[in-house]
């Protein structure tokens, strides 16, 4: 029996009942308010019909790309110095928690009055907010990497650079593949709002212009279209690269 239909089923279903209570509180609401399921598709097809509106989703999804990636690096980097040195946990320990605990719109006020209307903005709100927790992450899985492998490795007189890509990074994959997808769905809905302050164009841009001009639908249509884009990107994307990556599992239990 293949184990991945009860869930499909599941996800199916949940689905189709959001679907169904969307379609009723639309029919109880004023219209200007809750649109229903099927004009937010008529209002996205319309929105897509439009050439312009690629350009705008290419310029939030290069903003995405270079604030996932910069994060990663600075708190998969931050969180490994964490694990192996006391010294430096000891540190970090005290900005890594004063930094999730800021509130998320400070940090995009303080983008746009040091570096005005430009790129910059968003990236940096983005890095600030969300490297923190790929620290954390990462601090995680590099304090519950087996020590006596390491050991073991020293024994064989491996350098601190084998055993770092041979024994420290294999060990944290699994915590760094859960990084990455927190990252991700933290990082675009920073980015929508470091653009509806910071920047002139993008997704963020297109929702802040449809709400000062009371148009939910449109608004909708920009932000539910922008979503689904990012689920397709971490179901396509991030969860099969993590299976492939993890396929010997599956080899060895078999």
């Amino acid at each position: 029996m293949n184990k991945g239909k009860p869930g499909f089923l599941a996800g199916g279903l949940t689905l189709l009942a959001f679907v169904l209570l969307w379609q009723v509180a639309s029919m109880l609401a004023p219209p200007a308010t809750v649109p229903g399921p099927r004009e937010l598709l008529e209002r996205s097809i319309t929105v897509y019909s439009e050439p312009d509106s690629y350009v705008v989703v290419w310029d939030t999804l290069r903003r995405i790309i270079l604030g996932l990636t910069l994060s990663m690096i600075v708190g998969g980097i931050a969180g490994v110095m964490m694990g192996l040195h006391r010294h430096v946990e000891a540190f970090l320990d005290g900005w890594i928690m004063v930094l999730l605990t800021f509130p998320a719109i400070c940090w995009a006020f303080v983008a746009v009055l040091t570096f005005g209307i430009s790129d910059v903005g968003p990236v940096f709100t983005t890095v600030l907010i969300v490297f923190p927790f790929v620290a954390l992450n990462v601090w995680e899985g590099t304090k519950a990497i087996d020590k006596e492998v390491i050991d073991m490795a020293k024994v064989y007189k491996a350098n601190r650079h084998l055993i770092i890509r041979k024994v420290v990074v294999p060990q944290l994959m699994p915590y760094l593949f859960s990084s990455l997808r927190i990252a991700l769905s933290l990082s675009w809905k920073i980015v929508l709002v470091g653009e509806a302050f910071a920047v002139g164009s993008g997704v963020g841009r297109m929702l802040l212009f449809h709400f000062q001009d009371t148009r939910v639908d449109l608004m909708l249509a920009w932000g539910v279209s922008f979503m689904v884009f990012m689920v397709l990107i971490d179901v396509l994307i991030f969860r099969s690269w993590e299976r492939r990556a993890f396929r010997w599992r599956h080899q060895v239990a078999t």
